[in-house]
């Protein structure tokens, strides 16, 4: 898997019938690496005619065509494994960004303050704190940005990467603080462990987000209601939605309660805006 900020490329001169079923699948990521370079980390938002116009399938246009028109709409991001993570992250910052500033200072005051939990999971301060911090630094940026900076901002890998990490790891350390809540999920019947989990599925860069990891992410930052439309080919004309709410109460929090939405098709997360 291709690095943040890697130029990628692709190993040439393979003789076709000596490849094993490992080196395909080596290739056939390279091909996805290179596609996925040439896009930005953050694109710019689409209408969903546009989305409508990249399908001939009858079953996907009925789907999208049920989206909505209007302002509905969607904002790609890079295909690089870290496009659930991404999307959710550019979108919290740009629901934020419309609000106060006194409303922007309370949710940074709170997510800042989960940091509790990755004491609690037995990360280091010294492991996290350059991503808690970047994080930090666009939020005191954010009341002064425009939308067009906050895009700017995200398709800086720098930047992107390292409030990925950080949302990453809230969400690794909610598993491993709930470990009883999320173990059946996880339990192969062979002593399926926790850390490793979260190890190979969510602290592993470029991971692609799997139901668990977004459940554990929405209910580490418990401000955040996330809805995940899903585009396949299951049978109807209507995407079927998937929510996310947090299982701990926020009545008692400042910050606001922010909804955010994403539109999943096979292995690709973008942004989705009714």
């Amino acid at each position: 898997m291709v690095q943040e900020g890697e130029l990628p490329t692709i190993a040439v001169e393979h003789d076709p019938d000596q490849l094993d079923d490992l080196t395909i699948l080596r290739l056939t990521q390279e091909i996805k690496d290179v596609e996925a370079f040439k896009n930005p980390l953050v694109g710019d938002f689409k209408p969903i005619s546009v989305l409508l116009d990249e399908y001939k399938d009858a079953t996907f246009r009925s789907k999208i065509k049920a989206l909505g028109g209007g302002n509905a709409g969607y904002r790609p991001v890079r295909g690089d494994g870290n496009c659930a993570w991404r999307a959710f992250a550019f979108r919290y910052f740009e629901l934020l960004s419309n609000l106060s500033k006194e409303e922007i200072e309370a949710s940074s005051k709170f997510l800042l303050s989960r940091t509790g939990i990755l004491d609690a999971a037995g990360y280091s301060e010294t492991g996290y704190i350059d991503f808690v911090e970047e994080t930090s630094n666009l939020f005191q940026k954010l009341p002064d940005m425009t939308p067009e900076q906050l895009v700017s901002e995200f398709n800086n890998a720098e930047v992107s990467s390292a409030i990925i990490v950080h949302f990453r790891l809230l969400a690794a350390a909610y598993i491993k603080t709930h470990a009883d809540d999320y173990l059946p999920f996880i339990d192969d019947g062979e002593g399926a462990d926790i850390s490793e989990y979260c190890n190979r599925n969510i602290e592993a860069f470029s991971v692609e987000a799997d139901h668990l990891a977004l459940s554990a992410l929405v209910n580490s930052m418990t401000t955040v209601d996330l809805g995940v439309v899903y585009m396949d080919r299951s049978a109807g004309e209507e995407a079927v939605v998937h929510n996310f709410f947090p299982a701990e109460s926020t009545a008692e929090v400042d910050p606001p309660l922010l909804k955010i939405d994403l539109l999943y098709r096979p292995g690709h997360y973008d942004i989705f805006y009714k």
